[in-house]
């Protein structure tokens, strides 16, 4: 990126400078000549461009219709984290969606990636998810990552040029070099929709999140979850009721409702009991943990190859989440070869409304 602008950019605050052992960056907060917020530019004035939001439809057979006018790929979409893998100056790095350098997801990618990738293409970047139970991010994990984390690649990019490499480059790749990377399902056309019904429905058996439509020449995507992935957000995040937004309840049970419509499910007793467990029992957690120890939380845990890795992330999460954030007592801990970190989030709003419900105090409705 030209000097100016980005001089321009950092004037106007529409970017950051931020740094990490040694890596002075510049992360964009707005869109600047063409790339997108969450974009890095490097001191050499390299872009890695940030990964753009992909919008979701509704119901295949008229979104299909809609979206898509050719041939499209069908990918699992899965419940992790995003992130963005590049080598600079001989070292890889791992960039969150928001353009931080992540300390967590960068002590671990030696765990993940084969070696060599970036010297034989180092302008290659790599768009990763990573997901497991053991991550500093998300409460939730899919059920087919039962311990630590894994990561999953599922598109490419190169820097300083918007936009993702094709399909068969990309697939030709994660083969080449050996890439964990996301289930694709195949290819299918607008008219498919009776086996992406199928597919769809084997997932949401199988409690996958869901599907990424990518068209096969173009920037065209979207996204497609499962009715059962609403309500496992639900069971996860109903702890913190008082502390989401009502968006995030009320947009999972519209798609919920879309969802069985589309596919014949309506009144199904395993859905409308599993959508009753999923609120009650988070709520039950919430009370359980407010009468025992006084706040609602989750306890976070992860792992780190190095100990300076997991300080820069309790620094991080120290300077972002403060009073909400609580390192365990004796963490970083050394454990199996890792260095195990463990950390607590208030959830406030619940804590502090538990608290008075439970002190025995009167409340006007």
């Amino acid at each position: 990126m030209d000097r100016y602008l980005l001089a321009d950019a950092l004037a106007q605050g529409r970017a950051e400078r931020h740094h990490f052992e040694g890596l002075e960056y510049v992360r964009l907060t707005e869109t600047v000549t063409g790339f997108p917020r969450g974009s890095v530019v490097l001191p050499d004035g390299v872009v890695v461009p940030g990964y753009p939001s992909i919008a979701r439809i509704q119901t295949l057979s008229s979104g299909l219709r809609q979206q898509f006018q050719g041939p499209f790929w069908a990918e699992e979409k899965i419940d992790g984290y995003n992130i963005r893998v590049l080598q600079h100056d001989g070292r890889a790095y791992a960039f969150s969606r928001g353009g931080f350098v992540c300390a967590f997801s960068t002590d671990r990618l030696p765990d993940f990636l084969p070696p060599g990738i970036f010297e034989r293409e180092p302008d290659l970047v790599l768009c990763a998810e990573i997901a497991g139970p053991d991550n500093p991010y998300l409460e939730g994990s899919p059920p087919f990552v039962t311990e630590d984390v894994q990561l999953f690649v599922f598109d490419m990019m190169r820097k300083s040029r918007p936009g993702f490499l094709e399909q068969a480059e990309k697939m030709r790749r994660i083969e080449t070099f050996g890439l964990p990377a996301t289930r694709i399902f195949g290819r299918f056309l607008p008219s498919d929709v009776q086996p992406l019904r199928d597919l769809i429905l084997q997932l949401d058996g199988d409690g996958a999140e869901g599907l990424v439509l990518k068209a096969e020449f173009g920037e065209t995507r979207a996204k497609y979850v499962t009715g059962r992935s609403n309500i496992i957000d639900i069971h996860v995040c109903s702890t913190q009721l008082l502390d989401l937004p009502p968006e995030y309840f009320t947009n999972r049970l519209m798609r919920l409702a879309m969802f069985v419509t589309e596919h014949g499910q309506q009144g199904d007793p395993n859905v409308e009991r599993s959508l009753g467990q999923a609120f009650l029992s988070g709520l039950d957690r919430a009370v359980t943990a407010s009468r025992e120890h006084g706040r609602v939380d989750h306890r976070y845990r992860c792992r780190f190859r190095e100990r300076r890795n997991a300080l820069h992330f309790i620094a991080h999460m120290v300077a972002t989440g403060g009073q909400r954030v609580r390192i365990m007592p004796g963490m970083p801990r050394e454990e199996d070869g890792y260095w195990r970190l463990e950390f607590e989030r208030v959830f406030d709003r619940m804590t502090g409304t538990l608290s008075t419900a439970l002190s025995g105090a009167t409340q006007f409705d």
